[in-house]
């Protein structure tokens, strides 16, 4: 694998960064539609998901400038990980066990099939 130095990281880390800061205020937009934060989080996990198939399949490079600034950027400031295992915490705190399973698994179900799903687009 290679890696990425000099000139070219030169170009990536602020590509990453900007694509992180363009990802995390569209996440802030799709919140401020006024959804509950159970239904925003599926709904910024599941696109970010198809979007994120649509990129690795377009540029299979794992280490391409282009791919690192969406993938990692763009995508990774618009998903978060995080704010699932919060909402889950929150059901089983309330002793939702049966809706924390039930997001769990939508999450993850949804999230698999919209980036298996934005894999075929480029093919």
């Amino acid at each position: 694998m290679a890696r990425l130095y000099g000139a070219v990281m030169d170009r990536v880390v602020p590509a990453v960064l900007a694509g992180g800061a363009a990802g995390a205020a569209g996440r802030w937009a799709i919140g401020e539609f006024g959804w509950s934060s159970a239904t925003t989080l599926l709904v910024v996990n599941t696109i970010g998901c198809f979007v994120l198939g649509i990129v690795i399949a377009a540029l299979p490079e794992r280490e391409h400038p282009i791919r690192l600034a969406l993938g990692v950027g763009v995508c990774g400031g618009f998903t978060t990980f995080s704010g699932l295992a919060v909402e889950l915490a929150v059901r089983l705190d309330a002793g939702d066990v049966g809706e924390a399973v039930a997001m769990g698994v939508l999450s993850l179900g949804l999230g698999l099939v919209a980036f298996l799903g934005g894999r075929a687009v480029p093919a």
